[in-house]
């Protein structure tokens, strides 16, 4: 499932090519894709509208329409977006298709767990997932003593509370293994038992994890990291080179090393 590092990278490679551009017309080939409003409206909605921006809020990809509207789109498990000349082939996953001046913008879903929601700016404040996101781990909100409020405040295992989205936004699976390891930090161990030292380097880490992902995704065009590729082998652990360990945390799989992370 794409990650906050996924998704601001998208926004960032859409951002570029979007800004200003205005949608001449909406197809929707997966209705199920829309939320809301109905696909018809949807389509008519946004005919003529014109993109001022694209952000990013959690796992959310907002992209903002002249006339006080947002497009909230979440990706989901599959979803994507991609730019393609308006004369290629249709993919058979393509759930929405965006036809813009000279280019197409197609949103792509295997799975089709992916939706979208054309929404008023008191709509969006309302909307169920987002409006109960907690801070911004890239943000300026996020500073050591938020982190340490959000650790004391809530008693529970570290990988559950980093995957906690009304606590600390984006943050899934794969990157509250890296941020752990990279941490020295047991995903199950309690919250409560954590120095302040350790919650000072937990905050660094997660920060400096989401930077360099980022970074690095907008380059390589995959998360490069030396844990997630032994993650991604279940190999061994890149520092102590003992087996890595695999578990359901926090009702998720979890690959740690059971040497190196207490």
């Amino acid at each position: 499932m794409p990650e906050l590092p996924d998704v601001e990278t998208l926004a960032r490679r859409l951002r570029r090519r979007l800004r200003g551009r205005r949608i001449r017309r909406v197809r929707v080939l997966t209705p199920s894709t829309i939320r809301h409003p109905d696909p018809a409206t949807f389509s008519r909605a946004l005919r003529g509208r014109r993109i001022v921006g694209v952000d990013r809020r959690g796992k959310y990809l907002l992209i903002c329409l002249r006339g006080d509207l947002t497009l909230a789109v979440h990706l989901r498990m599959t979803g994507d977006f991609e730019i393609t000349d308006s004369g290629a082939p249709v993919h058979r996953h393509t759930r929405v298709l965006f036809e813009m001046n000279g280019f197409h913008l197609r949103f792509i879903d295997l799975r089709r767990f992916g939706h979208m929601d054309l929404l008023t700016p008191r709509q969006l404040q309302r909307l169920p997932g987002l409006s109960t996101l907690g801070v911004e781990p890239l943000g300026p909100q996020f500073t050591r003593i938020r982190l340490r409020e959000i650790v004391r405040g809530h008693r529970m295992g570290l990988k559950a509370l980093l995957l906690r989205q009304d606590l600390i936004a984006g943050i899934g699976n794969l990157y509250a293994d890296e941020i752990l390891w990279q941490a020295r930090l047991h995903p199950a161990r309690a919250t409560g038992t954590l120095r302040e030292e350790q919650i000072a380097a937990l905050h660094r880490i997660i920060r400096r994890v989401l930077d360099r992902a980022v970074r690095r995704l907008s380059r390589y065009g995959r998360a490069v990291g030396v844990f997630l590729d032994a993650r991604e082998r279940e190999g061994r652990c890149p520092r102590c080179h003992g087996p890595l360990r695999t578990g359901r945390i926090g009702g998720r799989t979890t690959f740690f090393c059971p040497r190196c992370q207490r």
